[in-house]
């Protein structure tokens, strides 16, 4: 007979819990007590890796397994000891004497509880106190977590137990209709009927604890405002946001990401009221084979239901929504497209959403807070409508942590834009045009079910959805620097219109590129394939790319690659500023397998023959012969910031007199930088090879002589990561099998979460020749094998007028942990190593930031960190023209930072204009200086009608530079400008803006 139990909730937030042991039970404890609001202190002889990210965050303290001490336990609110923990008994007897409910994982005597994995949230922890002859030991413990924490109003928790009864009253009966009219065979009813008993949920006790949790959002003003409120968000809170303002029940099946729908369990126990002023059950439901059913009984008893689901749960979900579908019944599922590993990571998930696809669903895709907020209205407006399912997948950053400023529809907004959209019954399709299109009015956001953004004349177009196309579509400025390129974000997934996707295409379309989100069978690029091939477009080129778990960078990667453009790499920072000035700094290039080198060891007297007879042999001596290079020398070199402070941004001047180098306004340096010179002979030390040798090699179709040492310093990448392609070409060269299974491995699909890994780890071409000892190419297969150092380019921060025969650059520093120890970027490691008289190879390269073509012409200039730089030249240019009598237009700044003290970069320059009267607004936003963080958008929406008036009136010319995160906030900033004081109307303003940038008067150059 099984032991009598009573199931209640421990509130532990605010609190601190205790865990003993090593390994994944230790883990899976601590995460539990996490997630469930508490502070962790682990005694343990090691820290598990999936709790790293607390420990960064402080909220896991590790302490040595031998350092406890019995008095420590009487500062715990529960103690959790891991099977394998040492003296485990020892301690659960201090925790019995302390009156401290412990649970010893497998040791049912010793426990106060039993844990209900199958719950953990804001709420807190659900566990079982068990009869076992120990509980009494918890009791008043207990009593103090469960009664003395009563809710003054019981009414709402009274409600949401009636209705949770009714529904599963009702599920079985509606189920039970449904199973008899089904034609199907024993073993799937015996299926449906296991699904039926799995997913009715069960009327076990709430946490009677009415605990204030996390506020989410400001409820109380979105209840009583008229109009749209501006607030911080997550992309989870946004949805559930809406799913909670527009429906009675709200089911939550979370599968193992028990996080999800915090924010809608947190306002059913605050009793929070929706749209319609009625009480919000959202109830925790198993995800299970049939998940979902409970839906049907709600749904039949008049209810709005909505569902708060992971991507994993869908596939258990499918069947259900396809009944419903077929019975035209509305319910709307907010689907993250995300699950936990088997070490309890957020990783992302797309696989499990198209399982949705074959339920005849509706089915609407988002990537941030704001697009999660929108969609989830439209996606309610949509059910409402054409009475079927809609599922809602959200993605971009899922991390609580990770806010924005979200424009929130109020109450009576929503329900008025649902019940607008909803008076007249419409088909799914034209449900879904509606829905946009009267949402456009309500809140001056335009969406369309296929949103194409690029070139007009675009012959390369990549297609995607959700997180994987909005990061599509913030590399595509850059690109289309380079390329003629274009993205197409698949808004509406279902249902599809495969002519509509033809239609969205510009007509110079010979190629799409599917990006692909999901390790297994791509329905988008099947979808899209299909589309090409029936809607008369036969000539266009269908083909996919893997962005599986794929960073920004990646994928910005993945598009270059396709395009044949070079290729960008990331640099681990905290920052978005520094990362955005790290992602060039290391080179991922492909390397042609090698079977014969076109390079071979030199002797000295053949290189004096070349010296000799110099026109004979066609011999030039030049630092780069495939480019234009100039040999600069270092003038100046000092640190901008403290030396104290953690960002390192240096200012530099080269001397450019008697070398040819001229330069434009807005162009670029690009800066040949060279490797460590003692990481080079360590490593030509390691791996057994002469310094001094001399190579000669074909490159770019010329012949190039250098010693081993000149080609490893100044040419060869060496300590570059590389691309799959090197690894399975050393394969070719490993003397020992399983070194060359390893390599071979690696490139395969099997080894890729490992190759994403060294990647992510900065593991370097050096690294890999060094741990793979048996694989030794040759000198003179390296030079072919091992990509070439390229520029790294920045933008010129100076005006040749005002500092002829000198050219200066800005530039941060960039460090980051790996497993292997700090490193460094290649190039600004270079840049700050230098003293005055140093030689510098650069070329120069033209770049999109010009100043306008008349001096009259107002500029306004947004630049983030080192992202100013260019600006700097743009006020040194016109302030010469000013000298010269030129009457120049007005210029407005805004610079953005973390610390005035620390990194206002040329602010004494900049104040000085601005007392001048050249600088006419001087707009600064330090973000981390005040409780409240203001960034350069901010400042921006409070200039609108100075905005509207220099772009609009004046026709100005607007400037971005810096890394790629503030654009969609500030063009939100410019599009409030221009309809609240440039007369434009809010379904013209997107267009207003693409006109700018097409006349080059909306100039953006982020990274």
């Amino acid at each position: 007979m099984p032991t009598p139990s009573l199931i209640v909730g421990l509130q532990l937030g605010g609190k601190k819990a205790a865990v003993f042991g090593d390994g994944p039970i230790a883990a899976s404890r601590a995460v539990f007590a996490l997630d469930a609001g508490a502070d962790v202190v682990l005694y343990t002889g090691s820290v598990p890796e999936s709790l790293s990210k607390w420990t960064d965050r402080g909220r896991v303290t590790a302490v040595p397994a031998a350092k406890y001490a019995a008095s420590d336990i009487s500062q715990f609110s529960v103690v959790f000891v891991a099977a394998n923990a040492y003296g485990a008994q020892d301690i659960a007897r201090d925790a019995h004497a302390a009156g401290v409910p412990v649970n010893v994982a497998g040791d049912g005597e010793l426990s106060d509880f039993a844990l209900m994995p199958t719950y953990r949230g804001a709420s807190g922890l659900q566990i079982a106190v068990t009869t076992n002859g120990v509980a009494p030991r918890a009791a008043s413990r207990l009593l103090r977590e469960i009664v003395d924490k009563l809710p003054s109003d019981l009414e709402p928790q009274l409600v949401q137990v009636e209705q949770l009864a009714q529904v599963a009253r009702t599920a079985e009966l509606e189920r039970a209709k449904v199973l008899a009219s089904m034609d199907t065979s024993q073993s799937d009813n015996e299926v449906s009927q296991s699904a039926t008993a799995a997913d009715t949920p069960a009327l076990r006790s709430t946490p009677s604890s009415v605990a204030e949790g996390p506020e989410f959002l400001d409820l109380a003003t979105l209840r009583t405002s008229a109009t749209q409120v501006t607030q911080d968000t997550d992309v989870a809170t946004a949805s559930a946001y809406v799913a909670h303002a527009l429906s009675d029940l709200c089911f939550v099946y979370a599968a193992r990401e028990q996080t999800l729908g915090a924010a809608a369990l947190a306002w059913t126990r605050r009793a929070e009221k929706n749209a319609y002023g009625e009480w919000v059950s959202a109830l925790r439901m198993e995800t299970r084979l049939g998940a979902g059913h409970a839906a049907w009984g709600a749904l039949a008893g008049g209810s709005r239901v909505a569902a708060i689901a992971s991507a994993e749960s869908l596939p258990y979900m499918a069947p259900v929504l396809a009944q419903l579908a077929a019975r035209r019944q509305p319910i709307v599922v907010h689907a993250a497209a995300q699950s936990l590993d088997d070490a309890s990571c957020v990783r992302s998930d797309v696989a499990g959403v198209f399982a949705a696809l074959h339920s005849r669903a509706v089915v609407l895709a988002s990537a941030s807070a704001q697009e999660a907020h929108d969609v989830a209205a439209v996606a309610h407006a949509v059910a409402a409508a054409a009475q079927v399912p809609v599922v809602h997948v959200t993605s971009g950053a899922l991390d609580a942590d990770d806010t924005n400023s979200v424009h929130v529809l109020s109450h009576s907004q929503l329900a008025a834009f649902v019940a607008d959209v909803a008076a007249t019954q419409l088909e799914p399709a034209e449900a879904v045009q509606r829905a946009l299109s009267q949402f456009h009015a309500v809140s001056g956001r335009t969406y369309r079910s296929l949103e194409y953004s690029g070139s007009s004349d675009a012959e390369t177009v990549f297609v995607a959805l959700g997180a994987a196309a909005a990061s599509a579509q913030a590399a595509l400025p850059s690109i289309m620097q380079e390329s003629r390129a274009g993205v197409l974000n698949v808004r509406a997934l279902r249902p599809w219109d495969h002519a509509e996707l033809v239609r969205s295409l510009p007509a110079s379309v010979r190629r799409v590129v599917v990006l692909s989100a999901t390790d297994g069978a791509d329905a988008l690029l099947a979808d899209v394939s299909v589309a090409a091939l029936i809607s008369g477009a036969a000539h266009i080129g269908v083909c996919g790319e893997s962005v599986l778990d794929a960073s920004d960078a990646d994928i910005a990667n993945t598009m270059r690659t396709a395009l044949g453009l070079d290729t960008v790499s990331e640099e681990t920072e905290a920052e978005a500023e520094v990362e955005a000035e790290a992602k060039a700094e290391a080179k991922v290039e492909e390397t042609p397998a090698i079977a014969t080198p076109d390079a071979s060891l030199d002797t000295a007297l053949a290189l004096a023959k070349r010296l000799a007879f110099p026109e004979a042999y066609a011999t030039q001596l030049t630092a780069r012969p495939d480019e234009r290079t100039f040999a600069v020398k270092v003038s100046s070199l000092r640190r901008m910031t403290p030396d104290s402070y953690d960002r390192n941004i240096i200012h530099i001047e080269f001397d450019t007199r008697n070398t040819g180098l001229t330069y434009e306004i807005g162009d670029a340096l690009g800066v040949y930088g060279s490797n460590d010179a003692q990481e080079v002979r360590d490593f030509c030390a390691a791996y057994g090879v002469d310094e001094d040798v001399l190579v000669t090699a074909v490159k770019d179709g010329r012949s190039q002589t250098r010693t081993v040492y000149a080609w490893l310093a100044h040419t060869l990448d060496v300590f570059g990561r590389p691309s799959k392609k090197f690894y399975s070409a050393l394969a070719a060269f490993a003397t020992d099998a399983a070194e060359a299974e390893k390599l071979e491995w690696l490139t395969t699909p099997e080894g890729a979460i490992e190759f994403k890994g060294r990647v992510a780890d900065t593991v370097t071409y050096a690294d890999i020749l060094l741990e793979f000892a048996s694989a030794r190419p040759p000198i003179t297969h390296l030079v072919d094998l091992i990509a070439p150092i390229k520029p790294r380019h920045y933008s010129i921060a100076s005006s040749a007028r005002m500092h002829p025969g000198s050219v200066h650059l800005c530039v941060v520093t960039v460090h980051w942990p790996t497993s292997r120890g700090p490193r460094a970027g290649q190039c600004t490691r270079f840049l700050d190593a230098l003293n005055i008289g140093d030689a510098v190879t650069v070329s120069v390269k033209p770049s999109v930031m010009k100043l306008p073509p008349l001096d009259a012409q107002p500029v306004i200039m947004a630049g983030l960190g080192t992202g100013m730089a260019p600006f700097r030249a743009f006020i040194e240019e016109r302030a010469m023209r000013k000298l010269e009598g030129i009457d120049v237009g007005p210029m407005t700044l805004y610079f953005g930072s973390r610390h005035r003290a620390m990194e206002y970069l040329y602010g004494e320059e900049f104040e000085a204009y601005h007392a001048d009267g050249l600088l006419t607004n001087l707009r600064l936003a330090f973000s981390r200086d005040q409780k409240d963080k203001v960034y350069i958008q901010h400042k921006m929406r409070d200039d609108a009608e100075l905005l509207a008036d220099g772009l609009l009136a004046n026709e100005g010319c607007f400037y971005l530079c810096g890394p790629t995160w503030p654009a969609s906030d500030v063009k939100d900033a410019m599009v409030h400008a221009f309809t609240s004081h440039g007369g434009v109307k809010p379904t013209e303003a997107s267009k207003v803006i693409e006109e700018l940038k097409e006349s080059d008067r909306y100039i953006l150059e982020v990274y």
